[in-house]
């Protein structure tokens, strides 16, 4: 019930790493995107959120797809799961269980920087769609990730329809848009979209050094 894409990015300010998740249940976001300075994890279908939370936390020692396995390996329900990341070794795992729902799968794109996985989707095309949009031309990588969200859901997407999205993104210099979410709503993706337009207009407001002291 739920597509999703993770992205690695090289930036002048350095590495960026983001995820861009939509599904047919509420409150995505408080369950399946996890980033931080050395990479990003999804994990969704029956969710599991120890293996993004603490798959992130390992990174700074492990590579993503050792980090991902272990955890797995942990798991007594690790048929149910899915999960799909990168990291900053230029690493990544992509994994769907064999007890995941109505269609599902996970792709990983040609060059290496970016993973999609998806269940109970209308169709495998979903997946694809967002690894193509991926390449086309956007202001950031929030706007990026919407684009892939709106792609995805424009092939298919969740097969019962989408009720809530999410964005995350980690960043050399973090800002108010690089965590969003609409955790219930007729369109979320559409919605997600305008709550980033209006953040990113908001944020501008703030100085630089008002910056500094809101943001690590």
């Amino acid at each position: 019930m739920t597509f999703s894409i993770c992205v690695r990015e090289e930036t002048e300010d350095g590495t960026v790493f983001g995820a861009g998740v939509a599904t047919g249940a509420p409150a995505v976001g408080a369950l399946c995107p996890y980033v931080s300075a050395d990479g990003v994890v999804c994990t969704q279908s029956f969710v599991n959120v120890r293996i993004g939370r603490r798959g992130v936390e390992l990174l700074s020692d492990l590579a993503v797809d050792d980090a991902v396995a272990g955890l797995l390996a942990q798991d007594d329900h690790a048929e149910l799961r899915q999960a799909h990341g990168l990291d900053d070794r230029g690493s990544h795992v992509v994994y769907s269980g064999e007890g995941c729902d109505g269609w599902f799968g996970h792709r990983v794109a040609d060059d290496g920087d970016a993973t999609a996985a998806g269940n109970m989707l209308a169709n495998g095309e979903t997946l694809d769609a967002m690894l193509d949009a991926r390449t086309e031309p956007a202001e950031d990588t929030v706007e990026r990730l919407l684009n892939c969200l709106a792609a995805g859901q424009a092939a298919g997407g969740d097969g019962r329809g989408e009720r809530s999205a999410a964005v995350n993104v980690w960043a050399p210099q973090t800002t108010a848009y690089h965590d969003l979410r609409v955790d219930e709503h007729e369109d979320p993706i559409t919605e997600l979209r305008g709550v980033y337009e209006r953040t990113k207009e908001a944020s501008s407001d703030f100085s630089e050094e008002s910056k500094s002291r809101i943001f690590d």
